[in-house]
């Protein structure tokens, strides 16, 4: 007797379940995408549960038929392809004809459809893919389908459910990503009847800034492109305005959203040097393709698509990006940059230093755990200077103590490229990044004072409104105790609103709002101890000098002082270089003085 045999039915449409329904946010994934297929203006949601218990989602689309009732819940039955041409050049979300086959698989489904709002509609129940009736109900022009019991006859993929939060949380997301590319439908969704968004219908900045709240508006970056057959078309973030992670990047071409390979690195190599290290800017870009140039039936899920001309695309990608970037920036990109990255070699100090036994800050929050923050015995005064012009004595431009290490700057001699300030000291010539370098100092100045004075906040007279998404903020108040350690209070207002109440003592005035969003950026996957260096890079970065401003020379000459006697001056807070050196040798062997 043979060994191979065909499976049964019921058998094949749960293996099939298993390559397009994952979890609960599948199903309200294929089920939101089929309303939107149906040409629905408005489309409500509910879930239960994390969609466990029930999933409920109505639509005033075109509705299906009585006859095409029973089909629709039958394997590769569909009315999107009907021969190999259709799949060339498909528009629609779904075309297979697996999604709800699949979900009828795994469940108790219902559906409600109707084609006419004054025709009868029909309502058509099924268990785990068994027709169990169909009846008549009252008129209604679209759709409500409820799915209840999830994975009643999968234990082995209910087991591998995360938690119920974490699965809640991937239905938002799932529901946010798709609303981004129909801004002219309204959505309305609720969670344990807890309203979670309600979408009007919008322009595609406003439905973004509903969706991912009001402290995005100012840092969105409007590009647009057409050429080679593609159009192109959306918003990314200035450089000030980043996250710690890849999760605010959302690409849709002809309105599907989709993973494109290699588009993470395109975008930092588009930003270059005006992004810290280690962070990723936001991207909302919809790309709009003519169907046969792409292939989006290369995944069950199909989360991915295939371009003929990959090649095409990538240049068309970084074109898109960098020349808003280019043109909206005063300071021009680094090609260079990674021949310029390598650390300074150790100076000798032939002059002995008050704080030579202090460890490193490299190494501060290793010793934080045991003795704290440690004191230095080179405390900075405030500065009164003359105006003194470029080129002068920098010790004349200050009264700070002359403890220097690695870097002993005699004089400079101004600013170019509105950037990088040219000093000359006697092993030579440096050329300082005026931001890295004033970051550095700052950074340290901040650890100094948690040193001195602990976690201190202060009350502001008017509390600072964040409005985030409700995800986000739900996200921030875990750690709400772990912040206020460090003196940051925040209120939660509902809806995804926080208010900042209280901030560090160090934090700059008019930068609260601005510093604290930073924070918990960086604070996303970071626990105690590292909020206390966290926030320290949080401030230094937000009230340094920035690239392009205008900085008069007395205070070049301060900010050159004060990163001498810093404990590491050759690099920023997230480790980029604050400056390079052209010793007199190097510089006598470009004009061929020496051999």
């Amino acid at each position: 007797m043979g060994v191979i045999k065909t499976l049964e039915n019921q058998l094949i449409n749960k293996i099939a379940a298993g390559e397009v329904i994952e979890s609960p946010h599948s199903v309200i994934k294929e089920l939101l995408e089929n309303s939107l297929d149906a040409g629905s203006s408005e489309i409500a949601m509910e879930t239960t549960s994390a969609g466990i218990e029930e999933i409920v989602i109505s639509d005033n689309g075109s509705g299906i038929a009585e006859d095409d009732l029973e089909l629709a819940i039958r394997r590769h039955a569909t009315s999107k392809i009907h021969d190999l041409q259709d799949l060339e050049s498909i528009l629609t979300f779904g075309f297979r004809g697996e999604a709800l086959s699949s979900i009828a698989a795994i469940s108790e489904m219902e559906i409600v459809s109707g084609t006419s709002e004054v025709a009868p509609a029909w309502k058509f129940t099924c268990k785990a893919g068994k027709i169990l009736g169909k009846e008549e109900v009252a008129p209604r022009k679209g759709t409500r389908i409820t799915v209840r019991n999830l994975f009643f006859n999968a234990p082995v993929r209910r087991k591998f459910l995360k938690s119920e939060r974490a699965e809640e949380k991937k239905i938002r997301d799932r529901i946010a990503t798709i609303s981004l590319s129909y801004e002219d439908s309204r959505i309305r969704y609720r969670q344990n009847d807890r309203e979670i968004f309600q979408l009007s219908e919008e322009s595609k900045k406003e439905r973004i800034i509903s969706v991912f709240g009001e402290s995005i508006r100012e840092h969105l970056l409007e590009v647009f492109l057409e050429k080679r057959g593609i159009k192109a078309y959306g918003f990314i973030s200035d450089p000030d305005f980043y996250k710690s992670n890849r999760s605010g990047q959302f690409l849709f071409v002809n309105n599907r959203n989709v993973e494109i390979k290699y588009t993470s690195q395109l975008l930092k190599k588009a930003y270059d040097e005006l992004l810290p290290a280690n962070v990723h800017p936001w991207c909302f870009l919809f790309f709009e393709i003519d169907p046969s140039f792409i292939d989006v039936n290369v995944h069950p899920a199909k989360k991915e698509i295939r371009f003929l001309d990959e090649q095409s695309f990538t240049a068309f990608f970084l074109e898109l990006v960098y020349n808003k970037l280019r043109s909206s920036t005063p300071v021009t990109f680094l090609e260079m940059k990674h021949r310029l990255s390598a650390p300074l070699k150790k100076q000798i100090n032939t002059k002995p230093s008050a704080t030579a036994e202090t460890p490193p800050l490299q190494k501060e929050f290793a010793s934080v755990l045991q003795n704290g923050l440690y004191e230095t015995s080179t405390p900075q005064k405030p500065f009164e200077l003359e105006n003194v012009g470029a080129g002068n004595q920098i010790e004349a431009l200050t009264d700070a103590p002359k403890i220097h290490r690695e870097f002993i700057p005699k004089r400079h001699y101004g600013v170019i490229f509105e950037t990088f300030i040219l000093a000359e000291a006697d092993d030579g010539l440096y050329i300082i990044d005026q931001h890295t370098a004033h970051e550095r100092i700052r950074y340290e100045e901040v650890l100094r004072e948690y040193q001195r004075k602990g976690s201190l906040s202060q009350p502001l007279l008017t509390p600072i409104r964040m409005d985030l998404s409700i995800q986000e903020a739900e996200e921030i108040l875990e750690r709400r105790r772990e912040y206020e350690s460090i003196g940051l209070y925040l209120d939660d207002l509902g809806e995804g609103t926080l208010l900042i109440r209280e901030v560090p003592v160090f934090v700059d005035p008019g930068k609260e709002k601005e510093t604290t969003l930073d924070f918990l950026e960086r604070t996303k996957k970071s626990h105690e101890p590292e909020l206390y260096d966290l926030m320290a890079k949080s401030i230094a970065c937000r009230s340094a000098i920035k690239k392009g401003d205008l900085v008069s020379d007395h205070i070049l000459g301060e900010v050159l002082n004060r990163l001498s006697l810093c404990e590491n001056p050759s690099r920023c807070p997230h480790g980029r270089p604050t400056l390079i050196k052209l010793t007199r040798y190097d510089l006598e062997r470009m004009f061929h003085r020496v051999p």
